[in-house]
């Protein structure tokens, strides 16, 4: 189980944004953000929002909550967060091309 700091770390590098730059987005010390990448600070839960908001991950994917076995990956939310920006003929459009993805899959 990934700690609370190697998350955040781990999202920073994957996105390319720097400690400094994302410090600033959020409106805190960048020896603040170190304490929370070091696991030792917590941030309160306004900052956690705002933590995955800017990351583009939900606070359970930070706070590695998985109710009901529920362990998305970064890539599945990835996905999600890009579905949620679709509309619904798009929506519809991405269903019918991963039907078509799987059911190519099931033929080999």
């Amino acid at each position: 189980m990934a700690q609370f700091g190697d998350k955040v770390l781990e999202l920073l590098e994957e996105k390319n944004i720097s400690q400094k730059e994302f410090a600033k987005a959020l409106n805190i010390a960048q020896t603040t953000l170190n304490g929370y990448i070091k696991n030792r600070r917590q941030p309160d839960f306004t900052t956690i929002k705002s933590m995955a908001y800017l990351l583009g991950v939900s606070t359970d994917y930070l706070l590695d909550y998985h109710e009901g076995g529920n362990n998305l990956s970064l890539q599945e939310l990835s996905l999600i967060n890009k579905m949620r920006k679709m509309s619904s003929a798009q929506q519809q459009l991405l269903h019918s091309i991963a039907d078509c993805i799987i059911k190519s899959g099931e033929t080999k």
